[in-house]
């Protein structure tokens, strides 16, 4: 089972904008550490939301974060810990000229909460039932903005990953 609450907002150079739930289908994946110590951390993530009901349609997000270290702020592009790439072929309201595929340059990720349980343990190949809550803003070279405002939860199969460096902004 799994909990959505999504809402993702695109706005045009132009003064346009288009507003749709993410949660028609989410994929969503996990790396995690896990220390015989502490709760499991969740050290990446890539979740998709989509935003058409049909399969056949590309109106959706990929956002891929990682070098987590918990709840804070993380920058967004190319060389950072989070990218974002975007489809508005099929999104209602998209004017023409702004249809096709983008990726975010530019922009932040709040994570207000990062949690995959308190038990403390080795849980490679459990479910662990995962939440994500925060919001990004972001914007394309083309002078898109994306505002996006997020709370999922999911059982996810815990992949043990390396200890790798945290990427936390100021």
């Amino acid at each position: 089972s799994q909990s959505c609450d999504t809402n993702v907002r695109i706005e045009f150079p132009d003064g346009r904008w288009t507003e749709y739930n993410g949660c028609n289908e989410v994929m969503l994946d996990a790396t995690y550490e896990f220390d015989p110590d502490d709760p499991p951390s969740v050290r990446s993530f890539k979740v998709q939301l989509t935003g058409a009901n049909d399969p056949g349609f590309e109106c959706w997000m990929v956002v891929t974060s990682r070098g987590l270290c918990g709840p804070g702020f993380y920058d967004v592009g190319a060389g950072e810990s989070t990218t974002i790439e975007m489809a508005t072929y099929d999104c209602d309201y998209v004017p023409d000229e702004y249809e096709g595929r983008y990726n975010t340059s530019d922009g932040r990720l709040r994570l207000d909460a990062l949690d995959a349980g308190e038990e403390t343990g080795d849980f490679t190949g459990d479910l662990l039932f995962t939440e994500f809550k925060g919001s990004l803003e972001a914007s394309t070279p083309e002078g898109i903005e994306v505002i996006v405002g997020f709370e999922i939860g999911a059982y996810l199969r815990g992949e043990d990953s390396e200890q790798v460096d945290c990427m936390l902004a100021d």
